[in-house]
């Protein structure tokens, strides 16, 4: 009788085409999911949080506790890259999720507003280190030819959290209490924690990694990430994330109040948000097949330069239809984008220091998200002509564009080779084999 797939050692490859790597996409779409489950929940409760009697919320403290979960992402993601690299994927997931459940639980429970600010933190923490432990390890289990593929399902799961958030919020929750939402964020994510620990696997790339440079740790995690011949790519990398984010943000804070200012209606503006997301889903998902097939840089280029295209042309007194598609563009190019420069990343970096460059990465990347809608605000906020307001919002876009040309001259990773493991030091006099 052979052992069930769910009790062999972590990391040992099971039968069958589709495990451990389709195990492993059915898990991270589900925590991807609880992730955009957490990230909308504050949105989808703070008309309720304002009216709860007991605590007599002002809007700017309602404000003041929603910058919280960002701030702890950005902490998250900044630090939990060494401690995968070191730790392993796997078990640095699990530690995310059970996290990300405890911040739910305590704002479910929060007799304060402050404690309920402390859970919205733990929360950023949780969810800032969920992607930067999963990715490498779904990407290191995805087959060659289908790595950012999986990456773009994976985070398909962010979408549709963030729909069953909202849902959750308009058929649960009734006029006086937020609590029952973030119930069920924390129940959702104590159900996924046994889920992610039976059927979850370690990545067998991971461990044979780690055993060849154990003896010198130098080769591994955020040293490596930030010194020579790494530095320099880094920091372009941390670039780059930073203005996708700031395009993702800014785009989806903005565009209808844009779009009103090239005087379209308020119910059009609002289906172009719509679009705009459907494409960074569906163009995303499309451009994910094409860099598994041409390599991460071309694809990047691409999406970065049709992103600023559509955002100008936006501008454009149009028919609806053409509008409609190229907001779609728009968002396949300036806002699906990030899932392929995570899966650059990591073919950018050796195994053992993969994690701490996506976390690094994302980390300085949030900075990009937080400046977005403050961009977008210091544009409108200038009165220009609507054309130009378009034009700087399509600045971002093209600087990402040539930043991915640039990075793609400093790796040879932009066909799709994976970058090496580093070498261990050679054994000392005296010690054999």
């Amino acid at each position: 009788m052979s052992t069930p797939a769910f009790v062999r050692r972590r990391g040992q490859p099971s039968p069958g085409p589709s495990s451990p790597s389709g195990t492993a996409l059915a898990v991270g779409l589900a925590v991807m999911t609880l992730e955009g489950f957490d990230l909308v929940a504050y949105g989808a409760t703070t008309p309720l949080l304002l009216d709860y009697r007991p605590w007599h919320l002002s809007v700017a403290f309602v404000g003041l506790l929603g910058s919280l979960t960002p701030i702890g992402m950005l902490v998250g993601s900044l630090l939990v890259g060494q401690f995968t690299d070191r730790f392993g994927r796997r078990r640095t997931t699990l530690i995310s999720i059970a996290v990300v459940s405890a911040g739910m639980f305590a704002c479910a429970m929060a007799p304060l507003p402050s404690l309920f600010g402390a859970g919205r933190f733990v929360v950023g923490l949780g969810v800032g280190a969920i992607y930067p432990a999963m990715g490498p390890l779904i990407f290191e289990l995805a087959p060659d030819r289908r790595k950012n593929l999986y990456s773009g399902i994976v985070q398909c799961g962010t979408a549709i959290g963030g729909s069953f958030a909202a849902l959750v919020a308009n058929t649960l929750l009734s006029g006086h209490s937020f609590h029952q939402e973030y119930l069920v964020g924390g129940i959702a994510g104590l159900l996924l924690l046994p889920m992610a620990f039976v059927w979850l696997p370690e990545s067998t790339e991971y461990h044979q990694a780690v055993s060849a440079s154990a003896p010198d740790p130098g080769n591994r995690g955020v040293r490596l990430v930030l010194r020579p011949p790494y530095r320099g790519t880094t920091l372009m990398f941390c670039a780059m994330a930073a203005l996708s984010f700031l395009l993702i943000f800014g785009m989806n804070t903005w565009l209808p109040r844009l779009m009103q200012t090239a005087d379209y209606p308020l119910q059009d503006s609002q289906t172009f948000l719509v679009l705009l997301n459907l494409g960074a889903t569906v163009g995303g998902l499309a451009m994910a097949l094409l860099a598994d097939r041409a390599g991460s840089r071309g694809p990047i280029t691409a999406s970065f330069a049709l992103g600023a295209a559509a955002i100008v042309a936006m501008s454009a007194q149009l028919p609806l239809p053409v509008l409609y598609g190229i907001v779609i563009v728009g968002g396949c190019g300036a806002v699906g984008v990030q899932g392929l420069i995570n899966v650059y990343i990591s073919r950018s970096y050796p195994v053992t220091a993969r994690a701490s460059a996506v976390g690094v990465a994302l980390g300085v990347g949030r900075i990009g998200g937080i400046a977005g809608p403050t961009f977008g605000g210091w544009i409108l906020a200038a009165g220009l002509e609507p054309r130009w307001n378009f034009v700087l919002f399509a600045v971002p876009a093209v600087l990402g564009a040539a930043l991915a040309l640039a990075v793609g001259g400093r790796t040879s990773q932009n066909q799709g080779r994976l970058a090496p493991a580093p070498r261990a030091k050679e054994p000392t006099a005296g010690h054999t084999k």
